[in-house]
C-alpha cells in the first residue's frame, strides 16, 4: 500500500512570506506549517486529504483535513491500532487517527512524503 502524497499550499504560506514588525522567527516553528500540507492516507484514499500537524496530549492530535481549497483543522483521536504481526515488545501503534480510511502506518510500503 502507498501513501496518497497529494499536496496542497497550506493557506497561512502566504502569511510568512512578508515578515511582520517583532514576529517570532520562522526558524523557531517546523518548516511544514510554512509550506505544503501532503496527505498520509492511503492512496486511493475517499474523502478529505490529511497531513498531521502535532500532538496535543497521547489522545488528542491535530490534523489539517482539505479537498480542493478548503482547509479545516480537526483535533481527533489517534488510532492505536498495531500491527498484529509483530512480536508485542516491538509493536508500534498506527501514527493515522481513530477511524481514517483503510490503510494502517506500518501497511504503508513507501516512504512518508516521499
Amino acid at each position: 500500500m502507498y501513501h496518497c502524497n497529494a499536496s496542497a499550499c497550506s493557506p497561512w504560506s502566504d502569511l510568512t512570506s512578508t515578515p511582520l514588525p517583532g514576529a517570532v522567527p520562522v526558524e523557531e516553528f517546523p518548516p511544514h506549517l510554512y509550506d505544503r500540507v501532503v496527505c498520509e492516507l492511503g492512496k486511493g484514499h475517499d474523502g478529505n486529504c490529511a497531513d498531521r500537524v502535532g500532538e496535543l496530549s497521547p489522545e488528542a492530535q491535530l490534523w489539517v483535513l482539505w479537498d480542493d481549497s478548503r482547509f479545516t483543522y480537526a483535533v481527533l483521536r489517534p488510532c492505536c491500532m498495531s500491527d498484529p504481526t509483530v512480536d508485542p515488545v516491538e509493536r508500534e501503534p498506527c501514527t493515522l487517527f481513530a477511524g481514517h480510511a483503510p490503510g494502517h502506518s506500518w501497511q504503508f510500503t513507501d516512504m512518508l512524503h516521499g
